[in-house]
């Protein structure tokens, strides 16, 4: 199983995002350069499994989240797919999409589709 690191780093960044964190910010949580966490984000340096853990723990999510490519049992290509479409969308492009799409599964389950 070859290592997919940049997906692991798109996650990080994805995560950081949604929970408002700059680089900077996040570094500083976890014990580490923003020019560090730049680098783990963009694929360019691999995270340790200790790096791993203290990011998802800052991040308050789980080691799952970031490794999905990882698990057998995972619904891995929709993760994949929906992790790059988010990723070159602005904050606000964010926002508004997750919106639509709290509004739409809304919708789905208030007619039992």
């Amino acid at each position: 199983m070859d290592a997919k690191f940049d997906l692991i780093g798109m996650r990080i960044k994805l995560f950081r995002e949604n929970n408002g964190l700059s680089q900077e910010e996040l570094g500083d949580r976890i014990g580490i350069s923003n020019r560090h966490l730049s680098k783990v984000e963009t694929g360019a340096k691999n995270p340790s499994l200790e790096l791993v853990l203290k990011i998802a723990n800052a991040l308050k999510i789980t080691v799952d989240d970031l490794l999905t490519d990882y698990l057998t049992n995972s619904n891995e290509e929709q993760n994949t797919e929906l992790l790059t479409f988010f990723s070159d969308c602005t904050p606000a492009e964010k926002a508004i999409l997750m919106d639509m799409l709290r509004h739409m599964k809304k919708l789905l389950q208030e007619h039992g589709i």
